[in-house]
């Protein structure tokens, strides 16, 4: 089991960052690979007593009154409050173009609105 264990509180479940042996170990008995598996955010308050680092597999064991305690394994991702530079968009410096106003549509006189007039008379 890893050393880091998470916030002490009957209502979080146990956190425990995992080394890279026992990552190793869970991702092949899974038949995974490291990004196929869901993400915690690495601010998330039920880990960030642990300090992990992103990449790092952390170990949930949930406790549920059904079926007992039951493990879920999550990959740390960086911060989500601080943009990574490949995500953040260069700024446009051009000033917006004003589009031009658009014309009123001219109204259409269908077949069928032209028969119907013809009839009535």
């Amino acid at each position: 089991m890893g050393e880091d264990v998470g916030i002490k509180h009957d209502l979080v479940p146990l956190h425990e960052v995992l080394d890279k042996q026992q990552t190793e170990n869970i991702l092949k008995e899974l038949g995974v690979k490291i990004w196929q598996l869901p993400r915690i955010s690495e601010d998330d308050p039920a880990i960030t007593d642990v300090k992990p680092e992103p990449g790092q597999l952390v170990r949930i064991v949930r406790r549920s009154e059904l079926v007992g305690d039951y493990v879920v394994y999550r990959v740390v991702t960086p911060t989500t409050s601080t943009k990574s530079p490949r995500v953040k968009k260069e700024e446009k410096t051009e000033p917006k173009k004003e589009k031009p106003p658009k014309k009123p549509r001219k109204k259409s006189k269908s077949k069928k609105a032209t028969s119907s007039k013809a009839k009535k008379g």
